[in-house]
């Protein structure tokens, strides 16, 4: 038996919901609208301070303001607080050489350096064509002192930014050469002056041999914008020497150009989405994808915690796209997309924009990419590595990675060696 609902009945029914709905959306507009209020208020407290700071700085200050100066100092300030490690301020200067500047091609000296236990600068690579090279200077040098300042005295860091300058400036060097297989005492011989003239080069971010027989090595230190290129030539003339499988090695590689990155994985992957990214609106892009030739070959991925950006995403996407291991240690977890916002008056800033995932959608910043072999190097390999003076056969990560192109199939010629200082502790 149906039941017939009267009008006034149904009129009192809408007017409630009517009612429950204006409600509902006055709480939320409430809701938004304190939030605002409060945000509001919190960013009126900060020009409040940064304006009693700006006038009692006036009034007792003793020394002359550089106007300019403190206006940057304010802007590099506010990023700074922001808590990203990635966020900071181009002055107008900056952000200009930052637009011309290209990713491969350096200005100055082309020396890579450590700093040594007496607390100088030893060279662990000089970069091929590069000033450095052409004035004589070799790997294992030690500098001593720059334009004639003592490195111990002015600090590492000093003596680093002094190595830094504009093309065809110069930079005197005092430094002490290997004899006899060790770094020469300034009490057994005289220092060599090496006076060098700045300029530019082109960073060598790709070296590449033959390890265990026929299994290819690749080291890439870095994606810059030629990486991509020489990597193709590398694999092109290790596929003509028949390499059984390619160990490529990512530790120490801090990522830097992510598109040079996703061209590199579109030599080694099959078609799919291999670099994808998640905004601060929650939405997910997909910013480039391979093609579908790829290299069949087995493939060893060496990481470690230094292994960090786009060498992350590069170490995950060999994994989902199953065509390798990963071999060594957990990654950095510092996977972000960062972004150079330009200002009204030609400055600049770089922001955090968006996290990168895997082509799962899992996050890879904070999280890191873990090794499938977990294997890590004794303190004196460590040591070595860092100074790029560890040969692969006996880099007992690089052995491990060879041993994984087994485990996938390659006809290694030369059985792995593991060193005994590869038990995985210092």
């Amino acid at each position: 038996m149906s039941r017939k609902v009267s009008l006034g009945a149904a009129v009192s029914a809408a007017a409630i919901a009517a009612a429950v709905a204006v409600s509902l959306t006055y709480r939320y507009s409430m809701g938004k609208f304190n939030a605002k209020v409060a945000d509001v208020n919190e960013r009126q407290a900060m020009y409040t301070k940064l304006s009693e700071i700006d006038q009692k700085a006036r009034q007792d200050y003793v020394g002359k303001i550089d106007e300019s100066a403190l206006t940057d100092g304010i802007c590099a300030g506010y990023l700074a607080g922001l808590g990203d490690s990635h966020a900071q301020y181009l002055s107008p200067k900056k952000y200009r050489a930052y637009l011309n500047a290209t990713d491969d091609r350096n200005i100055g000296v082309g020396i890579q350096t450590v700093r040594d236990s007496d607390g100088n600068m030893e060279i662990i690579e000089v970069t091929k064509g590069s000033p450095a090279e052409k004035s004589g200077i070799k790997k294992g040098d030690t500098i001593v002192a720059v334009d004639g300042k003592d490195v111990v005295r002015s600090t590492y860091a000093v003596a680093l930014n002094m190595l830094e300058g504009s093309a065809g400036t110069k930079v005197r060097l005092k430094i002490l050469r290997l004899q006899d297989g060790s770094v020469s005492s300034a009490s057994q011989t005289e220092p060599l002056e090496i006076t060098v003239t700045r300029g530019e080069y082109r960073a060598q971010t790709v070296q590449y041999s033959m390890v265990n027989g026929n299994a290819a090595y690749i080291k890439i230190s870095r994606f810059d914008q030629n990486t991509a290129t020489d990597f193709n030539n590398a694999v092109s003339t290790l596929i003509r020497r028949r390499a059984a499988g390619i160990v490529i090695d990512l530790r120490g590689n801090s990522g830097a150009n992510v598109e040079t990155a996703a061209s590199v994985l579109d030599t080694l992957l099959p078609a799919g989405n291999t670099v994808i990214s998640r905004g601060k609106d929650g939405r997910t892009q997909v910013e480039y994808t391979s093609h579908s030739n790829e290299v069949e070959v087995p493939l060893g991925i060496l990481i470690n915690n230094e292994t960090s950006g786009a060498a992350e995403i590069f170490a995950a996407d060999i994994r989902d796209f199953k065509k390798g291991l990963l071999v060594g240690e957990k990654t950095a977890g510092n996977a972000v997309k960062t972004a150079a916002v330009p200002l009204s008056d030609g400055s600049a800033m770089i922001l955090s924009v968006a996290d990168y995932l895997t082509v799962g959608g899992k996050d890879l910043n904070g999280a890191g990419v873990a090794a499938d072999i977990n294997i890590s190097l004794g303190s004196e390999q460590k040591a070595l590595l860092e100074r790029n003076s560890l040969s692969p056969s006996k880099d007992a990560q690089v052995q491990a990675a060879v041993s994984a192109l087994i485990r996938q199939g390659a006809s290694v010629q030369q059985s792995p060696g593991v060193s005994s200082s590869a038990s995985g502790t210092d």
